[in-house]
């Protein structure tokens, strides 16, 4: 399961062992530096720019993913993509696309699998960049 927002006061480590015995990992992703505020209640709240007339903390905001050995870009890939479009979700998109590309729905259809192929390269290059950054390697032994 994908978690987002999350917030911590130290830069997450990108690839999180969480030393189960299980060799499983978490992969922290999309890290951003962002100001925040602490309101009344006690809860942390992000500041676009910074808040006027309030102090600031800086803090990291990113998104999370567990995953299952083998820790191999490939896996981490495989495993961020399924969770964020699960087979039923990218073949409904594969198959409105290839119906828009023979006439039978109209031509809009084909957006939402043009925008899933899009993000499914950015995701892939995220996860090398990040991989090779790690001296996580691409793939598993042969």
């Amino acid at each position: 399961m994908i978690q987002t927002g999350l917030l911590s006061a130290e830069r997450p480590d990108k690839i999180l062992p969480l030393g189960n015995g299980q060799m499983a990992v978490l992969y922290n992703y999309d890290i951003e530096e962002v100001q925040t505020v602490t309101n009344e209640s006690g809860s942390i709240e992000v500041v676009p720019g910074g808040s006027e007339g309030q102090e600031t903390t800086t803090m990291y905001r990113y998104s999370c993913v567990r995953v299952e050995y083998p820790i191999t870009a490939d896996n981490i890939f495989a495993t961020l993509l399924s969770e964020k479009y699960p087979a039923k979700v990218e073949r409904k998109l594969a198959n409105e696309y290839e119906s828009a590309q023979l006439g039978i729905l109209p031509v809009e259809h084909k957006k939402p699998y043009e925008d899933f192929l899009r993000d499914r390269v950015a995701i892939r290059a995220m996860v090398d960049a990040d991989c090779l950054e790690c001296n996580i390697p691409i793939d598993g032994p042969v």
